[in-house]
């Protein structure tokens, strides 16, 4: 008995390691496996910003060319669409266990998903859609086909099943024909005496019908002389003494009681007007103590204390998410120098993030936009989720949480 139950616990136990296990690996891997991404895109989607295959003359021919070709027609008379795009972007996951990819140009945006690099898990592109349309219509079709033929072979099994009913019906009818001439005699002597019988009761019943008409004939009579004398006293309504008001009294106490009902509703009108405002001097405390509430909160130094730890740490997972790899060119101008300038300054604050390997080339002459951009990158879960739990359970974020809750409640 105990080896029995020894074992029982060890194929339990070893169940129970096996789950933990997997539970843990799953987690390894979604924390750690890093999710890596890389995208590329392009703008004009037919030029090239590689100095070395084209030079800048070529570049501002060919963009002066697309603008040129937005503001003429077709040859089918539509008006030609804008400056396509073309972009691309890769994300997997776990050697391409996951693989999900999304391309964008000018016939639309395409996303496919795919387990193992075999099994799609979404797809928008029209050539799989139809596909996965013509394969639906097949089944369809199968189905429907398998229908028709399960009802043709139940029709056969009733025509079958019918064909042996009438046979047997046929033999039925034969023999009770033969039985029912013996048996025609005795019937029409028995349905004789019947009728008989049938007649006399008949006769009785129409005896005892008519006297209780009599009777109900009697009490009729009784019930309308009743009726008669009730409306000779209902006669007897203009002896009383209470006489109905006339028209005139009428509207003499109409008046009266509309100009006995004004000053309450004047006094009505003046105590909603009071409600009003006391409604309002209520909500304008409200205000105010709201106001010095978020005043006291942002002179408090452990709020302070609390966003500042909270900026540093998104910072870090922001960082954490921006790509490893970065190189392109962008090249622009825009109608006032004044403006190109300020995006430049504006941009020069992000060359850190940038790197060598990527040109920011501002044109101050030209109205124009090119861009060719190429960067690489990758996200690890668990280097996100740490900074965010350590967020959520700083002491100073509490305190602001509690601050905001009691704000609420104001």
């Amino acid at each position: 008995m105990l080896t029995v139950i020894l074992t029982i616990l060890k194929i339990i136990g070893i169940t129970l390691a096996v789950l933990i296990g997997l539970v843990l690996l799953i987690v390894l891997l979604v924390g750690f496996v890093p999710i890596r991404y890389k995208a590329d895109a392009k703008y004009p989607a037919e030029a090239e910003m590689n100095e070395e295959v084209i030079s800048r003359r070529k570049r501002d021919a060919l963009m002066n060319k697309v603008r040129a070709s937005t503001d003429e027609e077709d040859n089918y008379g539509e008006e030609k669409k804008g400056i396509p795009v073309r972009a691309n972007v890769v994300v997997s996951w776990l050697l391409h266990f996951v693989h999900v990819s999304v391309n964008f140009d000018s016939n639309g945006l395409i996303i496919n998903a795919k387990l193992l690099g075999l099994f799609k898990l979404y797809s928008n592109d029209p050539e799989y859609v139809k596909k996965k349309e013509e394969k639906r219509k097949q089944k369809e079709e199968k189905a429907r086909q398998k229908a028709e033929k399960e009802k043709e072979k139940k029709k056969d099994e009733k025509s079958d099943t019918e064909s042996e009913i009438e046979d047997e019906v046929k033999e039925d009818e034969i023999k009770s024909i033969t039985d029912g001439s013996e048996k025609t005699a005795v019937n029409e002597t028995e349905d004789n005496k019947e009728t008989e019988t049938t007649e006399k009761t008949a006769e009785e019943k129409d005896s005892d019908k008519k006297e209780p008409d009599k009777k109900e004939d009697k009490e009729k009579e009784e019930n309308t002389d009743e009726d008669t004398e009730d409306e000779d006293d209902d006669d007897s309504w203009w002896f009383d003494d209470d006489e109905e008001p006339e028209p005139e009294e009428q509207g003499e106490k109409g008046i009266l009681g509309k100009i006995k009902s004004i000053p309450s509703k004047i006094k009505a009108k003046i105590k909603g007007i009071r409600d009003k405002i006391k409604n309002i001097k209520q909500k304008i405390r409200k205000l105010n103590k709201k106001k010095n509430y978020i005043l006291d909160m942002k002179d408090d130094p452990r709020v302070i204390s609390g966003v500042n730890y909270g900026k540093d740490k998104l910072f870090l997972i922001i960082k954490r998410c921006l790509p490893k790899k970065l190189k392109g060119r962008v090249a622009f101008g825009m109608d006032d120098p004044a403006t190109t300038g300020y995006i430049t300054g504006a941009a020069s604050m992000f060359f850190p993030i940038w790197g060598p390997h990527f040109d920011f080339e501002p044109d101050f002459e030209n109205k124009k936009i090119e861009a060719d951009v190429d960067l690489k990158g990758r996200i690890i879960l668990a280097l996100l989720v740490i900074p965010a739990v350590k967020v959520w359970f700083n002491k100073d974020i509490k305190y602001i949480r509690k601050k905001v809750r009691g704000f609420k409640k104001l």
